[in-house]
C-alpha cells in the first residue's frame, strides 16, 4: 500500500514528505514463470540512504525497483511508502509525437501544479476570501516541499550537465537511445523526488555526465536505490548493498558497509559456499563408490574359494547383503544440500598468429560522426578508445568491423583475420528463439562459411555466461543483462583474433565485469575497448589510449 497523500494539499497529487519519507518492504516473495525471483526480502529505505542493488543478470534487480516503486505487487509480503518516488528505468517507451518538452512537463507536473495553486491562493488572499489565510499557508508549504521555484532551472542544469537535448520541440523518436535516456535522467534529477530509483544510471553517460550524476546522488536530501555495474560509482556513493546473487541458502544478503566491505563479504561467502559444496559432493561420491563396491562383493567378491562347504557360503551371504543395504541407506540419507556455485566466465583461447597487421585504418572519417583517425592493430594489441559522447568511438569500431563504410580514408583487414564486435545495443532483444538456438545457428553459419572449424566450436554452456534455464528461454524474454551475455557469447564463440568491445560493461553484473576484465588482460586476441567505465579504465590503465574528440 502506497500512502503519498498524508499532507493536506490544495491539489490532488503526490506530495514530497521530505524528512518523514520512507519505503519499507516486509517479507517480500515474488515468483515469475514458476521460478522464485525474490524470497524473504526485508528492506527499509529511509531518507539519506544510498542503497545499491547488485547481483547477476536476471536475478530480479529491476523487479525489486518495480516493487519499491509500487508498480508491481509481491506474491506475499508488502511494500509501504511515504513520499514521492521517481524512477529511471533502462528502457523508455515513447510514441512518435512525444517531445522533450512533454517529458519535462511530466517531470515538473508537481512543482508547476504547486506554483499554480500558490498563485490562486495568493489571489484569494488579496481578495480577502474566507479561509484564504489557511489556503495560502497550505499552498506555500506545498510549493516549498517541491522547491517549486527552482525546479525548471534544475532540469535545465541537468540537461546541460548530462549533454542532453534541451530543445523542447524535439521529438524523442528522432533522438538516439542514449540521448533519450539522458533527457529522461535529467528530468528525474531536476524533479527532486523523495526517492530516486535508478536502473543503470551511468549507461550512455560520458565522464562529465557521470561526475555530475555522482554529485547529485551524494547531495540528494532524499533516498536513492540504484542498480549499477559501475563499480566506481558504487564505491563513491553506496553505503549499503542488497545482494541478490545466488546464495547457499537462497536468501538475499543485505550488507550495511561500503563497497570494499561488501566485496570482502562476498569473497568470504563464496569461499565457504565452494568449500561446503565440494565437501558434500566428495562425501556423496564416496558413498556411491561404497555402494558399487558392496554390490560387486554381493555378486562375486563374497564367494568362498572352490571346495568350501555349502553351509559356509550360506552363512556368509546374509552379512554381505546387509552390508549392501547399509551402504545404500547411507547414500539415500546423504543429500548434497548446497547448490552448485555460480558460473564463471571461460573465454576461449585465441589463435596464435604470425606478426601481421590484422586491421589498419588510414585517416578514416565518417561525415558528422568521426574526424579522420588512423589505427593499426597487430596480434595481441591492446587499445583503449576514449572520448566524450559524440566523439565517434562507436563509429570507429563499426568502421573497423566493416559494418560501416568511411566517407574518406580506407580500412584494410587481413584476409584470415576473425573480427568480433560487441555493439552497445543488443542484436537479440527481439528474437523468439532461445539462446541455445541463436548460438547454434550462428556457430553453424560460421562453420559453413569456413570462418570457424567444427573442432573450434565451444558449447554455449561452456562459456559460463548463461545458466541452463536462461539458455532455453526465448531471448526476447531475457533481462537486458542476460541478452548482453548472449551477445558476448556470440562474439567470444566466434573465436575472434580481434575483439572490438563497445561499452562492454553495460548491463553486465559486477562479478562478470571483473571476470571479463581479467580475461581481457590474459587473452591472446587483440583487444580494442571503447568505454566510459571509470573502474575499467583504471583497471586497464597500462593500455595505450586513443583519445577521440
Amino acid at each position: 500500500m502506497h500512502d503519498n497523500t498524508q499532507h493536506p494539499a490544495p491539489v490532488d497529487l503526490p506530495v514530497p514528505a521530505r524528512a518523514s519519507a520512507q519505503i519499507v518492504a516486509e517479507s517480500v516473495h515474488l515468483t515469475r514463470g514458476g521460478h522464485p525471483v525474490l524470497t524473504g526480502l526485508d528492506l527499509r529505505v529511509p531518507t539519506r540512504s544510498r542503497i545499491a542493488v547488485v547481483g547477476e543478470n536476471g536475478r530480479g534487480k529491476t523487479t525489486l525497483l518495480h516493487l519499491l516503486a509500487g508498480t508491481l505487487a509481491p506474491d506475499s509480503g508488502r511494500v509501504r511508502s511515504i513520499g514521492t518516488i521517481g524512477v529511471a528505468e533502462q528502457e523508455l517507451a515513447i510514441d512518435e509525437e512525444t517531445t522533450v518538452g512533454d517529458l519535462i512537463g511530466v517531470a515538473l507536473h508537481g512543482p508547476w501544479t504547486a506554483l499554480a495553486a500558490l498563485d490562486r491562493a495568493t489571489s484569494a488572499l488579496a481578495d480577502g476570501a474566507a479561509g484564504a489565510d489557511d489556503a495560502y499557508a497550505v499552498a506555500l508549504d506545498l510549493a516549498e516541499r517541491f522547491d517549486a521555484w527552482d525546479a525548471e532551472r534544475r532540469v535545465d542544469l541537468a540537461l546541460a550537465s548530462l549533454g542532453a537535448c534541451a530543445d523542447r520541440q524535439r521529438r524523442l523518436a528522432t533522438l538516439s537511445v542514449g540521448q533519450r535516456y539522458r533527457v529522461r535522467l535529467a528530468c528525474l534529477l531536476g524533479a527532486e523526488h523523495d526517492f530516486w530509483l535508478l536502473d543503470e544510471p551511468t549507461n550512455h553517460l560520458d565522464a562529465a555526465g557521470i561526475t555530475f550524476l555522482t554529485e547529485k546522488i551524494r547531495s540528494h536530501p532524499g533516498g536513492v536505490v540504484l542498480i549499477s555495474h559501475d563499480r566506481a560509482l558504487l564505491r563513491d556513493v553506496a553505503d549499503a548493498f542488497v545482494d541478490l546473487d545466488p546464495s547457499s541458502d537462497g536468501l538475499p544478503r543485505i550488507h550495511g558497509g561500503g563497497y570494499e566491505s561488501w566485496q570482502e563479504m562476498r569473497r568470504g561467502d563464496r569461499e565457504r559456499w565452494e568449500q561446503e559444496y565440494a565437501a558434500q559432493s566428495r562425501e556423496h561420491q564416496r558413498l556411491e563408490e561404497s555402494v558399487r563396491a558392496a554390490q560387486d562383493r554381493l555378486s562375486t567378491g563374497w564367494r568362498p574359494e572352490k571346495g568350501t562347504g555349502k553351509h559356509q557360503r550360506q552363512s556368509r551371504a546374509p552379512g554381505v547383503v546387509q552390508a549392501v543395504h547399509r551402504q545404500q541407506a547411507a547414500l539415500e540419507a546423504h543429500r548434497v544440500t548446497v547448490p552448485p556455485p555460480p558460473l564463471a566466465l571461460a573465454m576461449p583461447q585465441a589463435r596464435r598468429l604470425p606478426g601481421i597487421i590484422l586491421l589498419r585504418a588510414d585517416s578514416v572519417a565518417l561525415a558528422g560522426r568521426l574526424e579522420p583517425t588512423s589505427v593499426a592493430v597487430e596480434p595481441g594489441e591492446r587499445l583503449l578508445v576514449t572520448g566524450p559522447n559524440g566523439a565517434g568511438k562507436s563509429t570507429l569500431l563499426r568502421l573497423l568491423a566493416g559494418e560501416l563504410a568511411p566517407t574518406t580514408g580506407h580500412v584494410q583487414r587481413a584476409r584470415t583475420a576473425r573480427i568480433g564486435l560487441l555493439a552497445q545495443e543488443s542484436g537479440v532483444a527481439t528474437s523468439s528463439r532461445s539462446p541455445e538456438q541463436v548460438y547454434a545457428a550462428e556457430m553453424a553459419s560460421l562453420v559453413s562459411a569456413g570462418a570457424l572449424t567444427e573442432r573450434e566450436v565451444v558449447p554455449l554452456g561452456a562459456l559460463g555466461l548463461l545458466e541452463g534455464a536462461a539458455r532455453r528461454t526465448p531471448a526476447r524474454h531475457l533481462s537486458q543483462g542476460q541478452q548482453r551475455r548472449l551477445d558476448l557469447a556470440l562474439v567470444l564463440g566466434s573465436r575472434p583474433d580481434v575483439l572490438l568491445l563497445d561499452e562492454p560493461t553495460n548491463h553486465l553484473s559486477i562479478a562478470l565485469v571483473d571476470e571479463l576484465t581479467e580475461a581481457l588482460r590474459g587473452t591472446g586476441a587483440a583487444v580494442l575497448v571503447a568505454s566510459h567505465d571509470r573502474q575499467m579504465l583504471r583497471d586497464l590503465a597500462g593500455w595505450p589510449r586513443l583519445e577521440l574528440g
